[in-house]
């Protein structure tokens, strides 16, 4: 896994290729990601919310019959135990956290399967702060149960009915939204994914993951390095995993697909 450069490239790849009218959006962020995330209080009050809110350490569970069946060893990361029911709210918290030092009162957020948009609008319940959330119309069709979530949370849930109604055109609108709201309001991208910095910014949020990882592994079997990694298809997850592991896994975070 390539580190990010200064710049926000990845080798060849990378950038932030928007619209003018982003560019200020984008560059407070990039200018003050890093600080932010540096400052001791900022760490106090993530890692504290992140133990007593969103329910971490998650576990290392020894999948035993898995393991029989395919002759190995399998260990599951059980983010489906985190509040909200996955990883998604290890990166809205932190993401919270940055928009409040950033002086935002308004957040948005895109979602397809659901978890991010519940987990953006979990954050905000927990901050008091406005949430919309662009989801494509197929999508909020087909994701009844997360929709009901979301409002119930206080959340404003916007469809999308341009192109596919998923995904991409809910992310299409929510950068719509960027545009028109550019003063007040912060866009919580839910993967690694987007202009710099964000992609190094999730991934930074959610390597908590991958370090929870690293001092389990070592509990149960005396090492902290794993033969190999499978982020269950994913690309939302896979390059977070790896971070503390950038040489031993080059290729993983090309494999996967986005649906949170």
């Amino acid at each position: 896994m390539i580190a990010v450069d200064e710049r926000g490239y990845y080798g060849e790849f990378g950038g932030a290729y928007i619209p003018e009218m982003l560019w200020p959006n984008v560059q407070e962020l990039r200018e003050n990601y890093l600080k932010f995330m540096a400052e001791p209080d900022f760490q106090r009050e993530f890692q504290s919310l992140l133990r007593d809110y969103v329910g971490r350490p998650t576990p290392l569970y020894l999948a035993k019959r898995l393991s029989e069946h395919f002759g190995v060893t399998i260990y599951l990361k059980r983010e489906d135990l985190c509040h909200t029911g996955a990883h998604k709210i290890n990166n809205t918290v932190g993401q919270i956290l940055m928009a409040k030092r950033l002086g935002k009162t308004r957040i948005i957020a895109e979602t397809g399967a659901g978890q991010h948009g519940v987990a953006t609008a979990t954050v905000c319940a927990l901050m008091g702060l406005e949430c919309i959330v662009y989801m494509g119309e197929v999508d909020i069709e087909r994701q009844a149960p997360n929709v009901a979530r979301m409002k119930m949370l206080g959340a404003e849930v916007r469809p999308a009915t341009s192109g596919s109604q998923t995904l991409k055109d809910a992310t299409n609108e929510a950068i719509r939204d960027w545009i028109n709201n550019p003063v007040d309001t912060h866009y919580i991208i839910g993967s690694v994914v987007g202009p710099h910095p964000y992609p190094d910014m999730v991934a930074r949020f959610q390597s908590v993951i991958s370090e929870e990882i690293k001092w389990q592994l070592e509990e149960h079997t005396g090492k902290d390095y794993p033969d190999a990694v499978i982020a269950c298809g994913v690309v939302a997850a896979t390059p977070q995993e790896l971070l503390p592991f950038p040489q031993r896994y080059p290729g993983a975070p090309d494999r996967g697909r986005s649906g949170g």
